[in-house]
Parts: structure tokens; sequence; C-alpha cells
């Protein structure tokens, strides 16, 4: 694994787990009410094309760090779309 890599995967794992708060919180309390559902659908939907860009060019690091922070940001904009 090369430095390049573990950047990457430092800086995935950073933004990913800094979703980790807000989708917990949301869950508790099943409040979103003073969320964006724009900005979580737009953060979503690029997430989502950042983890097929990373898997076309064979990049591990964005693939598997974006795929993730998908799953929080959508499931943030799930509870949104669900709590309203």
């Amino acid at each position: 694994m090369s430095y390049i890599d573990i950047l990457g995967y430092i800086a995935g794992i950073l933004s990913t787990v800094s979703m980790i708060p807000q989708t917990i919180k949301s869950w508790r309390t099943k409040s979103t009410g003073d969320l964006s559902l724009i900005r979580y659908a737009m953060y979503s939907l690029g997430l989502i094309l950042w983890t097929i860009y990373g898997f076309l060019i064979q990049s591990w690091p964005i693939t598997i760090m974006s795929g993730v922070g998908s799953a929080f940001a959508l499931s943030v904009l799930v509870m949104k779309v669900k709590y309203k």
C-alpha cells in the first residue's frame, strides 16, 4: 500500500466518521426537521458518483470510503423523508 493510498484512506475515514453523529442523533430522536433535504440528496448523489468513479479507476480508498459514506448519507436522507 502506497503513502497516497494511506492518505486516501485517512481522508475517507475522517469524512465517513463525520457522518456518524448525525446519523445516530436522527435515528435516536426520530427528528430531522432542521436538516436540509436538498443538501442530503445532493450529498448522497455526490458520494454515489464518487463510489462509481473510484470503482471505474480502481481506486479502492475512494470506492470503499465513498460507498460507506453514501450508506450513512442515504440513511439520513431516508430518515429525513420518513420523519418529516
